[in-house]
C-alpha cells in the first residue's frame, strides 16, 4: 500500500472515530437529560384493546414469540394485521396529537454536542397526516432559529401513494425547493420519523411502502452521526417483541410522543 492509500485509510479511520465521539456524546447528553420517560403498552393490552379482531387466528399471529423461527411470509402477515388494526384505530380517533414541544426539547439537548462537534445544525421532519404526531410547531420554529428543516417530497404530493414517489427531501433553504432537488441523503443531526407503531427493541412499524426504510439506510450511510426517533402518539409505543424486523430495517435510537421521549 502507497504512502498516499496509507494517508487515506488513516483519514476515514479518524473520520469514523470521530464520528463515534460525536454521537455517543449526542446520546450521552440524552441520558443526563431530565425528561419524561415513557411507559409501553404491554403486550396483553394492546393486543386485547387494539388487536381485537373477529379472526382468532389473527391474534394468534400477533402475540407469537418473535424469537420462534419464523417464515418471511409470517413476518409480512403480522405486519399487516398490524397496520390494518392500526389504521382503523387512527381513523376512528380522527384526532392529531402534538409533540413539537417534545422534539425541541430533544434538539436543545443535543445541539451543545452539534454545535462542538461541527455536525450538521438540520433536522429531518415530516408533516403529519391524520392520525400521525404533529411537529408542525417544531418545524416552523426550527425555520425562524437558523436550523435547516429537511422534509419529504410527499409532504407538497397530497393524495399520491407514498411508495410511488421519489425517495427524497426538500429543503426551504433552497431558492425553489421541488424533486428535482432532492436529497435522498440530506446532511442532519437529528432525524424524527412518523411510524405507525415503535417497540422497545426500537423496531418500527411503517406504512409498508419502503419509502422510510430506503431514505433512512441513505441518511444512516451518508451521515453516521445522526440519531433517529420514531415520532407516534403515545399508545402505539408497544413491549418488546411486538413489531416482527427484517435485515433491512434501521433501528430507532429512541421514539417520541406527546407525552415525553425515551431512548433504546
Amino acid at each position: 500500500m502507497g504512502s498516499e492509500s496509507r494517508k487515506t485509510v488513516s483519514q476515514k479511520q479518524n473520520q469514523s472515530a470521530g464520528a463515534r465521539v460525536a454521537r455517543e456524546e449526542m446520546l450521552h447528553a440524552l441520558r443526563a437529560a431530565s425528561h419524561t420517560s415513557l411507559t409501553p403498552t404491554p403486550s396483553a393490552q394492546f393486543v386485547d384493546e387494539v388487536m381485537r379482531a373477529d379472526d382468532p387466528a389473527s391474534q394468534i399471529e400477533i402475540c407469537r414469540p418473535l424469537s420462534q423461527p419464523v417464515r418471511e411470509g409470517d413476518h409480512k402477515a403480522t405486519k399487516r394485521a398490524l397496520r390494518t388494526k392500526l389504521r382503523a384505530e387512527r381513523e376512528a380517533s380522527r384526532g392529531q396529537l402534538d409533540g413539537s414541544h417534545v422534539a425541541t426539547e430533544i434538539w436543545n439537548t443535543i445541539s451543545p454536542a452539534v454545535r462542538k462537534h461541527g455536525l450538521p445544525c438540520a433536522v429531518a421532519g415530516y408533516e403529519a397526516l391524520l392520525g400521525e404526531l404533529s411537529i408542525s410547531r417544531f418545524m416552523a420554529a426550527s425555520e425562524t432559529s437558523e436550523i435547516e428543516v429537511w422534509r419529504p417530497v410527499v409532504s407538497s404530493a397530497q393524495g399520491i401513494k407514498l411508495s410511488a414517489l421519489p425517495v427524497g427531501f426538500v429543503t426551504s433553504s433552497q431558492p425553489s425547493p421541488a424533486e428535482s432537488s432532492a436529497r435522498i441523503d440530506p446532511p442532519v443531526s437529528l432525524v424524527l420519523v412518523p411510524a405507525m407503531a415503535v417497540d422497545e427493541d426500537g423496531a418500527r412499524l411503517g406504512q409498508g411502502g419502503g419509502w422510510y426504510d430506503r431514505a433512512l439506510t441513505a441518511i444512516k450511510r451518508a451521515h453516521p452521526t445522526a440519531l433517529f426517533f420514531a415520532a407516534i402518539p403515545g399508545k402505539t409505543y408497544l413491549s418488546r417483541g411486538l413489531i416482527p424486523t427484517e435485515p433491512h430495517d434501521i433501528p430507532m435510537d429512541g421514539v417520541i410522543t406527546e407525552a415525553g421521549w425515551t431512548l433504546f
